[in-house]
């Protein structure tokens, strides 16, 4: 059995490149949750979600969305809403044509 020792300059190379793929693959996710709004009002989820105040309270009623009550303030988590996304999601159905068909 033959073992491979990498020079200084081979075993940097694919630290280097190791380390260039773990940055491009997470690096746009971790600055879109550090730049982020954490909480969002009433009025910024009915903008999000394109939706009137009352059908944001039937969602808040129906537990299909998740919030925070402070006193009469009502505030939404980014990550709650994050996850209504999710479960509503439809995935398109590669079967079909490009024109519905």
């Amino acid at each position: 059995m033959q073992t491979f020792i990498p020079s200084k300059e081979e075993l940097s190379e694919v630290v280097s490149q190791a380390v260039e793929k773990a940055v491009n693959e997470r690096l746009p996710e971790i600055i879109y949750k550090a730049t982020r709004k954490k909480y969002y009002t009433i009025q910024e989820v009915c903008d999000l979600l394109d939706v009137s105040r009352r059908h944001l309270q039937y969602l808040r009623s129906t537990n299909q969305i998740g919030y925070i009550l402070n006193g009469r303030k009502v505030y939404f988590r980014a990550e709650d809403l994050e996850k209504f996304f999710e479960v509503n999601y439809i995935p398109s159905d590669d079967r079909k044509g490009n024109n519905g068909e």
